[in-house]
């Protein structure tokens, strides 16, 4: 555990941070709300795939031993539509249209592509002689019923959700999404679109935080709080009640104000770790009560982002069975220089362009307009004041 009022390094934090985090419980969805979820046990196919032999073309189903010479002129009998039932047989010197899906009749093997014939009142005209076995696609060569096809610890992507429908299947077993509940704290703090009065500002961390779990599939719950402790405190109880994150924003610095540090103290959290070596985010409180983790991060709009990025969202990812759950670490050449003070690691936002990045101007805590368009955090690492340009660098893509 963190040693009392000693900044502990960003690995550290990390590491402790991922050594305290369990795996979810394991439920039953549906594989339409699954998108972004980690199943947690093998998929066998309940059925075969193609389920019946069928036709890869619109065209006419024909037995090429039939035909001798060319051209060939055979009698449309009939035509089986994609979906129907009723079965059909091919009858010596016939043909039966029909289209992509649609069953192939019995004793045919081979489908003329609609474009390859000629057709004359209820007659095709065939002027070479297909392949056997030309555009079928048979009963089982894709996947066999009671086959494993997916693996545990596989995503659901759109992808695979198609290949979990395809097969008939309509709940799945993952592990549980996260219930998030993000608390905004500050008395300063207004709802955009309304005016502002002196000495506030626009709630931008509640937007951020809304958006950035929206797109991995969680939808927060957001209270916005003033800096009152018993509005705090009442939130806090909120939140323990309906979900497993509880994000404060605000309220976990040393001000006057700063309640959030108090309160979890107060309320039995066990604390993993606070203040980190780092810059944006310093004051990062990280806690556990029951299975319940807690977040408390600087109200400063970069810090919120970075914080999010770099520690909660790989306490969900870990949560929901992933097993790459740090942003994507690569090594790029600096194209200008850094300076900056040696006393902790600072996340930079940052552009990548080919094999190099350049470190966006306004870098500073409360500045959003940088991370707007930053694809990535460039790492400068504690104990260097200088990095030049045309040295390698650590970034991690966002």
């Amino acid at each position: 555990m963190e040693r009392n009022n000693i900044y502990i390094t960003f690995e550290e934090a990390q590491r402790l941070l991922l050594e305290s985090v369990k795996l979810n419980k394991s439920v039953k969805v549906p594989v339409k709300e699954s998108l972004g979820c980690i199943l947690s046990e093998n998929v066998y196919s309940p059925i075969d795939l193609p389920p019946f032999t069928n036709s890869a073309v619109d065209g006419y189903a024909i037995n090429t031993d039939e035909i001798s010479e060319l051209p060939a002129k055979l009698e449309v009998l009939g035509e089986v539509r994609a979906g129907k039932s009723k079965r059909f047989s091919i009858s010596k010197g016939g043909a039966i249209k029909v289209f992509t899906g649609s069953p192939i009749p019995d004793g045919a093997d081979a489908v003329v592509e609609v474009e390859r014939v000629e057709t004359k009142d209820n007659y095709i005209i065939l002027n070479e002689k297909p392949k056997k076995w030309k555009n079928i696609r048979f009963h089982g060569e894709e996947i066999k019923k009671g086959e494993k096809v997916i693996e545990a610890g596989v995503e659901i992507t759109p992808q695979v959700a198609g290949f979990l429908s395809i097969m008939g299947i309509k709940y799945v077993k993952v592990y549980k999404k996260p219930d998030v509940f993000v608390i905004v704290t500050g008395s300063e703090i207004v709802e955009p679109g309304r005016k502002l009065k002196y000495g506030q500002v626009y709630d931008a961390n509640s937007t951020s935080l809304y958006t950035a779990l929206t797109k991995i599939g969680i939808k927060p719950k957001i209270e916005r709080v003033k800096d009152n402790f018993k509005d705090v405190k009442n939130a806090f109880k909120r939140a323990y009640k309906s979900s497993d994150i509880i994000i404060f924003t605000g309220g976990i610095s040393m001000g006057d104000y700063d309640m959030v540090k108090i309160l979890v103290q107060g309320e039995g959290v066990k604390r993993i770790f606070y203040k980190v070596r780092q810059k944006p985010g310093k004051p990062l409180f990280f806690g556990k009560k029951g299975r319940k983790y807690i977040f408390g991060i600087p109200g400063n709009p970069a810090a919120v982002l970075t914080c999010f990025y770099e520690y909660v969202l790989p306490t969900i990812k870990k949560m929901m069975g992933y097993k790459d759950v740090l942003l994507k670490e690569e090594e790029k050449i600096l194209s200008r220089d850094i300076k900056k003070k040696g006393d902790r690691l600072y996340f930079l936002r940052g552009k990548i362009e080919g094999d190099f990045v350049i470190p966006l101007p306004n870098q500073e805590s409360h500045m959003l307009s940088s991370f707007a368009v930053a694809d990535c955090l460039i790492l400068a690492p504690q104990g260097v004041e200088l990095i030049k340009q045309g040295e390698k660098v650590k970034i991690h893509r966002l």
